[in-house]
């Protein structure tokens, strides 16, 4: 019963599709206040996002469901020459963290989607927090490599770090939780859920 079939396949591809192009309108928007934008964009894409995450919870429902849909997010970036290993994996982890809070019942409540949300755009944000944080030196010079300007590598870094980079991460968390409960009162009539 919680497995995936083909369609749900398709219609997590498609929804995935949605979801990157959310995720670039929202970094871009969130980019025009500076360093710290890019940090919390993952914030901005799940608080435009959240009608997405709640129709793939109610339409298709199954266990890792996010965990597949970041994969292509991943692999989207990656075609795209920004893959990036660090990013890779805390954005995997909060991927799996948030199929088991909200992947394992059919219709999760509002809250453990809300919360899934947080952990899912969390582990996004972590990607840049946590090499800012512990090597930046090499995240410097990996994005250097890549084209990217210095003095914007520094800006970025200096965004991410410290109290900046704990603050990114809460209010990564919180732009999320409150993007399910606007994408579920959005979609509330068109899934006719009491």
């Amino acid at each position: 019963k919680m497995n995936l079939k083909m369609k749900d396949f398709v219609l997590l591809a498609l929804l995935t599709a949605l979801y990157v192009i959310v995720y670039f309108v929202g970094a871009m928007l969130i980019s025009l206040i500076g360093p710290f934008g890019d940090s919390i964009s993952p914030g901005t894409c799940g608080l435009l996002s959240g009608a997405i995450l709640v129709f793939i919870t109610r339409k298709i429902g199954k266990m890792w469901q996010f965990t597949i849909m970041e994969l292509i997010v991943m692999a989207v970036f990656a075609l795209m020459g920004s893959g990036y290993l660090p990013w890779f994996i805390t954005s995997m982890i909060g991927a799996v963290l948030a199929d088991v809070i909200a992947s394992t019942s059919e219709k999760p409540s509002v809250l453990k989607v809300a919360i899934a949300s947080g952990v899912l755009h969390v582990g996004n944000a972590l990607g840049g927090i946590i090499p800012a944080c512990f090597f930046a030196e090499q995240y410097m010079n990996e994005w250097i490599a890549r084209g990217q300007k210095p003095e914007q590598m520094l800006a970025m870094i200096k965004a991410a770090q410290g109290t900046m980079g704990i603050l990114a991460t809460i209010i990564t968390f919180v732009l999320s939780v409150i993007g399910v409960y606007i994408g579920y009162a959005i979609l509330k009539g068109h899934l006719k859920e009491k």
